[in-house]
């Protein structure tokens, strides 16, 4: 026995001093000391020290960065109840603003302007205000948006120290987005530039945690419905994920049971929607959030569309299926602030149940020769007027602000819907649950492309749909007041439209035949094609 224990030994000795020999020969020392470090972190009980010492030092010297706010909360920050004044919400932004002049003639990367002091930057803030003054405008919600990107236009969040008004931006609008999202004070993300980068950012991450806790899984793959955003495919092609796409039930959402069944061994991430885009309609949360409890998977809600408006529609009253983090079994949710959240184009937000989860997403290289670099998404620059506004407008909309124009359009919605069903050909896909749906026909006499087609020789920019075709409406601030003349509109294309096909040239032709292409590969060389030619 105790000769194969020594046989044992100094085979372990040989192999060591083989691999030092190795390491010196092609790396020298450095490469050998990094090797006994990592040899010596992976011991047992090692790691777990190691990483709470990283902890503690970082805390440390973030504290020391950030004395006044430090890190972490106790306390989630709610989008205010009522929204703050104007006057206020300039206060605090001019306050921020000032607090860091001088910045710019003393930083060496970052900003990069020919308006260093900021004249030119001043005559713009003094211009809108002085129109408001001569137009009798009174200081509204645009013109404070207007200012707050004006003001903050310059400023780069590529390192959150260089300007600290940035991270007090992206912090808040994250913690207000979470807490409308009924998450807790462990929850944390990263605010975006759209939903797609949202989307690409929490498969980024989960597949990366599956690296870690699954090496074993070669080939991951995401279960989502077929009317999961094309964003997860983008996410997939970029990194090197399948996404399992399941089909619908005959009401158009997410199917449980055929999402259960694509659920296997290489499985990583089960996604769905809330509510899905072509459609409105609300895949089944809470069911599908019981399949990741009872498989132990990560479960991504994209409410890029629906986040900024399904939670004001359950305050005032209506019945909406849990779809948040009060469903055990999410993990992460997607939300658009520049949808229905009324930002500026550019932000949206992901957030992840706990920071253990959104550590995945960040990176980090330390080897280059220009300092240690690291990000949290997959912009490096990143502009503050679009974090500035962001905050200014949750800030001084306020929840009340935001149940009022949610009342608004559902209302509208209903009208609309109530409408056009009553037109010949047409019906309402599936229940929507918010304010948007879609129209297909339901009469074989009645093509709807060609009613699009119609509809848009009268002005309107319809957007375009298949599997099923149909038409899709997201019902905005600017349609109300205009129902009756969509109404109208509508049942004039139908009429119009009733007994024909598609003549060459239109876009209904096109769509008709694309859908007769059995070879997805063609048709998306086709698309391809389109964008190559738009842009060039």
């Amino acid at each position: 026995m105790l000769n194969v224990l020594e046989f044992i030994g100094t085979l372990g000795l040989l192999i060591f001093l083989h691999k030092l020999i190795h390491e010196l020969r092609n790396g020298g020392t450095k490469a050998v000391a990094a090797w006994l470090t990592s040899c010596f972190s992976n011991l047992p009980g090692v790691k777990v020290l190691l990483s709470s010492y990283i902890t503690n030092e970082v805390v440390g010297f973030v504290g020391q960065l950030y004395k006044e706010d430090g890190i972490g909360r106790s306390v989630m920050l709610s989008i205010p109840e009522k929204g703050m004044p104007y006057e206020e919400v300039m206060k605090e932004l001019k306050d921020l603003k000032e607090s860091e002049a001088g910045v710019s003639s003393k930083i060496f990367a970052y900003k990069y302007m020919l308006d260093p002091d900021g004249r030119m930057q001043k005559l713009q803030e003094d211009a809108i205000m002085m129109f408001a003054e001569q137009h009798d405008i009174s200081r509204n919600h645009q013109q404070l948006v207007e200012i707050s990107q004006s003001m903050f236009m310059n400023e780069n969040a590529l390192n959150p120290v260089a300007f600290p008004s940035l991270r007090k931006f992206e912090l808040e609008c994250l913690s207000m987005t979470a807490s409308m999202l009924n998450a807790d004070n462990k929850a944390c993300g990263s605010l975006t530039s759209g939903g797609t980068e949202s989307v690409l950012m929490a498969v980024k991450t989960y597949r990366d945690m599956a690296r870690k806790y699954k090496p074993h899984i070669t080939k991951p793959e995401v279960v989502a419905p077929i009317s999961i955003h094309p964003a997860f495919e983008k996410a997939a092609g970029y990194f090197n994920l399948t996404i399992v796409h399941t089909d619908l039930t005959g009401s158009y959402v997410a199917d449980v049971d055929k999402m259960e069944k694509a659920i296997n061994s290489n499985t990583i991430l089960i996604a769905a929607s809330a509510p899905s885009y072509p459609h409105g309609l609300l895949d089944p949360i809470e069911s599908i959030a019981e399949l990741a409890v009872k498989y132990n998977l990560p479960f991504h809600v994209d409410a890029c569309y629906g986040g900024f408006m399904l939670p004001w529609l359950e305050k005032l009253g209506m019945n909406i299926p849990c779809f948040d983090f009060r469903c055990k079994g999410v993990t992460s949710i997607s939300a658009d602030l520049h949808k229905f959240g009324y930002t500026p184009k550019g932000a949206s937000a992901v957030i992840y149940k706990n920071e253990d989860i959104r550590k995945h997403q960040l990176f980090s290289y330390t080897a280059w020769p220009g300092g240690l670099f690291g990000s949290t998404s997959m912009a490096g620059t990143r502009s503050g007027s679009t974090m500035a506004a962001a905050w200014v407008t949750l800030k001084h909309l306020g929840q009340d602000g935001y149940m009022k124009t949610a009342k608004k359009l559902q209302e509208t919605t209903q009208l609309l819907m109530e409408g056009v069903t009553n037109i010949q050909g047409l019906e309402v896909v599936g229940k929507p649950i918010m304010n948007c749906f879609a129209l297909q026909s339901n009469s074989n006499k009645l093509k709807i492309l060609v009613v699009a087609d119609e509809m848009e020789k009268k002005g309107w920019r319809m957007e375009r749909q298949q599997l099923p075709d149909s038409l899709h409406f997201s019902i905005l601030p600017q349609h109300i007041g205009q129902e009756s003349k969509l109404i109208s509109d509508l049942e004039v294309a139908c009429k119009e439209s009733w007994g024909k096909t598609a003549k060459p040239g239109d876009v209904a032709a096109m769509y008709g035949m694309i859908g007769k292409i059995p070879d997805q590969a063609i048709i998306d060389e086709f698309v391809t094609e389109y964008f190559s030619k738009v842009y060039i």
